[in-house]
């Protein structure tokens, strides 16, 4: 059974990590002119996606 400092850990990285593959699907959208989102705009959201996910694998040791 898992202790609850466990689940709440694997909680935190699940949305981190969810948040940030979300906003890198927007700025690849908003890239791919697919919808109206500036490139400036977008380029912002990619960078700040990746460094989520990094952020998850790097510091957080993976998503799960």
């Amino acid at each position: 059974m898992f202790e609850s400092a466990a689940a709440i850990r694997i909680l935190r990285n699940l949305v981190v990590y969810a948040v940030g593959v979300g906003l890198l699907v927007v700025a690849a959208l908003g890239l791919a002119e697919a919808i109206d989102v500036s490139a400036a705009v977008a380029g912002v959201l990619f960078t700040v996606g990746l460094a989520l996910v990094l952020v998850v694998h790097e510091y957080f040791g993976g998503p799960v």
